[in-house]
């Protein structure tokens, strides 16, 4: 079975909120990408949205990582399918059971946005298959080997790593403000409006508790500090304190 393209990827979700309309709800992002496309995502319970707490969960940031669309497709329909047949899922060697689908159908929401990238995706499944970036030629001067921003590295968050980060932990792999780079982080945060899109979602649910921003690369499981080491001993080492600027990311530092 091939991969979804980026048509097929929204037509599913307009699918299942049709097919489901007491248990998803169809979110229509507001900000159309780069190259004119409109992106969905869904919101799955029977609860209203924001009066319970919530799950948020988005894919295909990355272009060249088809897989993550699929798993979130994939699970937003077992969760419908599974609910309203009144029977569990099972993943690899887990089984989850009818009663822990209804808790979570009942219980909370879960926010699914499975193509964040849709532009980038259909480049890579199309033209070139390692693209990793969207499409946005704004800071490409031209050359098309430096079109795209990297969304992963376009939020906010330790936008700046030149002055965040020590030095010695500033790599290509960390981020780039070199357009030619797979992980150019913009001319500004949150600029490009795949990123925008993921905000608004964080910004509309108030009440979402978790996020996962699943990717098919690496085997890695990434959480709270993977910017750096725990600073749960010392709180006053946040990320939002600038005494602790061009110190970051050192590994196994005090």
């Amino acid at each position: 079975m091939p991969y979804m393209n980026v048509t097929e990827v929204e037509s599913a979700l307009i699918g299942l909120s049709a097919a489901y309309p007491a248990l998803c709800e169809l979110i229509t992002l507001p900000n159309l990408t780069i190259e004119g496309r409109t992106t969905h995502a869904v919101r799955l319970g029977i609860q209203p949205a924001n009066t319970v707490d919530a799950f948020y969960l988005t894919g295909g940031v990355h272009a060249r990582e088809w897989g993550s669309c699929e798993i979130l497709i994939n699970l937003a329909t077992d969760l419908c399918d599974a609910y309203a047949g009144g029977t569990g899922v099972g993943y690899g060697g887990k089984y989850f059971s009818a009663a822990e689908v209804k808790a979570v159908m009942e219980q909370m929401n879960v926010i699914v946005f499975p193509c964040v990238n849709p532009d980038g995706r259909d480049y890579s499944q199309n033209t070139y298959g390692l693209w990793r970036k969207n499409r946005n030629p704004a800071d490409s001067g031209g050359s098309a080997s430096r079109i795209g921003i990297d969304i992963n590295r376009n939020q906010d968050f330790l936008w700046n790593f030149n002055t965040a980060f020590h030095p010695s932990a500033i790599n290509q792999y960390l981020a780039s403000a070199n357009p030619a780079d797979d992980t150019y982080h913009g001319h500004a945060p949150h600029s490009e409006p795949e990123t925008r899109n993921i905000n608004y979602i964080h910004d509309t649910y108030t009440r979402i508790r978790w996020y996962v921003d699943v990717h098919s690369y690496s085997e890695d499981i990434l959480y709270v500090w993977g910017d750096d080491e725990s600073q749960l001993s010392d709180p006053s080492q946040n990320f939002t304190n600038p005494a602790f600027n061009g110190k970051r990311g050192l590994i196994g530092d005090a």
